[in-house]
């Protein structure tokens, strides 16, 4: 299978609207077609919500969620805190969650239904609409070369192959996340789901149920993945179909000094050697284990925030304490 993360550049046609606004920032909700070729019924839309400071814009910021839903509304947070101090704060939500649910399905499943034509889809389209995205940005002049890329859980997975494609991102974040996508399948809770569909007999889920063969396969085959040319491995058949999908055979195309991953000690959510082979690939990178699980972090991104102005090299004072501000929401159409 030949995996695909090109489109066609064009001029962006777009609808931006102002949904509230603080004291130093103003959010607007943008929402372009997307231009991945082959979108699901459902997420052809994608959906910015850029919170843009209302002085000078120091820096810029893009924030990709986690799997389903219920992370977003914290990763939010981090929008007019960000802003006021400065940084034009971006929040993508990926094709097929939250408000971009494919039809008949359900927030975040389709990236890892185990199907690999279904899987290769959302993949490719998340990949698409991320590169896009900051095309906007930087026609819009918000997106600037002191720039940070921040993702959670699958977010940091798709920042992967984000961060081995384009150079426009001086910083890339990876918070709590993993690779080796058949560990994924076969032990995390978050995918409890693909196990039960392995269960139903006489349907075909492309071999991904053989939990031993894939796992031997992937021992065999991931000392090559360094060997193969980024274009290569597009097309390539020298290697298992998810490798092309697998934040693992990016992770070494990245630039280590502009890297930070963040793990999680008592994560529950991605297995440990999912984790822990993930690193190893960026071996180099800082890294920082925190005493936190998958989730129990998200409830506290002050602390998150604060460490994206430190690697985005704003540390005044005023800026700081723009963190610690609650921020009054103000109706646009009030005047």
């Amino acid at each position: 299978m030949v995996i695909d993360f090109s489109y066609e550049k064009e001029k962006i046609k777009y609808t931006s609207g102002y949904i509230f606004k603080g004291k130093n920032y103003r959010c607007s909700h943008i929402k372009f077609k997307t231009l991945y070729k082959n979108p699901a019924p459902g997420t052809e839309m994608v959906e910015l919500y850029n919170y843009q400071p209302k002085g000078e814009v120091r820096a810029s910021s893009l924030i990709l969620h986690g799997l389903g839903s219920r992370n977003i509304k914290f990763l939010l947070w981090l929008g007019p805190h960000l802003a006021s101090a400065g940084v034009n704060t971006t929040v993508l939500i990926l094709p097929g969650n939250y408000t971009r649910v494919e039809d008949k399905s359900v927030s975040g499943r389709s990236f890892l239904y185990p199907k690999l034509e279904l899987m290769f889809q959302f993949w490719e389209h998340g990949v698409v609409d991320v590169l896009s995205s900051i095309d906007l940005l930087e026609d819009a002049g918000l997106w600037k070369e002191n720039s940070l890329l921040m993702g959670y859980c699958l977010g940091g997975m798709i920042s992967t192959i984000i961060s081995a494609l384009d150079d426009r991102i001086q910083h890339t974040l990876f918070m709590t996340t993993g690779g080796h996508i058949p560990k994924i399948l076969h032990e995390s809770p978050a995918t409890a789901f693909a196990r039960k569909l392995f269960e139903k007999e006489g349907l075909d889920w492309d071999g991904l149920e053989d939990k031993d063969l894939l796992y031997r396969i992937y021992k065999e085959q991931l000392p090559l993945i360094t060997e193969i040319d980024l274009d290569d491995i597009f097309s390539s058949d020298k290697i298992h179909p998810l490798f092309k999908i697998d934040p693992l055979t990016y992770a070494h195309f990245i630039d280590k000094k502009k890297a930070t991953f963040i793990d999680a000690l008592f994560d529950g959510t991605l297995p440990l050697e999912s984790r822990k082979e993930l690193y190893q690939l960026m071996e180099g990178a800082n890294r920082k284990i925190l005493p936190i699980s998958h989730v129990n972090w998200l409830p506290f991104s002050y602390f998150i925030a604060k460490y994206m102005l430190h690697k985005l090299n704003i540390s005044d004072r005023m800026a700081k304490k723009a963190l610690l501000k609650k921020e009054r929401i103000e109706n646009p159409l009030e005047k």
